[in-house]
């Protein structure tokens, strides 16, 4: 049975947002089938995935005990201070409810506290959702479109925000 939230700007009892520390192999099936929820491609395999859960920095949300949510971020290595977001992703059901902003508000909090100035990011040419919630709620300034970036007809948009 899939929860939904309730219609409201503001998150719902029970919500909230971790780092991952400690490695977990255990959620490397829910963020899999989270991220095949979300994309038309498959973003990550489970190597991936466990690779991103030791070396780079997962964030998850959840509403009580389900995972609604994650974002998988990674240093910019000619950046040192700079993160990417590499994927962000909410459960269908939970999306269009102000839960992506809360959700990215916390990220950001826990990046800061870890000394990141700056957060950058790509967001699908088509999504405009999520470009209006990265430069309208965040302030994410365009930076470049990099046309057909990953070989799939798609273009996307670099966006970069200081912190």
């Amino acid at each position: 049975m899939e929860l939904h939230p309730p219609p409201s700007a503001t998150p719902p009892p029970g919500f909230s947002v971790r780092e991952v520390v400690d490695y977990d192999p255990g959620l490397i099936p829910f963020l899999n089938e989270l991220d095949l929820l979300t994309y038309a491609e498959p973003t990550f395999s489970r190597f991936s995935l466990g690779a991103f859960l030791r070396h780079g920095r997962v964030y998850i949300a959840r509403v009580d005990d389900v995972l609604v949510g994650s974002c998988h971020c990674l240093r910019d290595f000619s950046q040192p201070d700079e993160v990417v977001i590499f994927n962000m992703a909410l459960r269908p059901g939970w999306r269009g409810n102000g839960m992506g902003r809360h959700f990215l508000e916390r990220v950001l909090d826990m990046l800061r506290a870890h000394g990141v100035r700056a957060v950058s990011l790509q967001v699908a040419e088509n999504n405009m959702p999520a470009q209006r919630l990265y430069k309208d709620k965040f302030g994410f300034q365009e930076v470049e479109v990099h046309c057909d970036e990953y070989c799939n007809g798609q273009d996307y948009r670099q966006m970069t925000l200081i912190l």
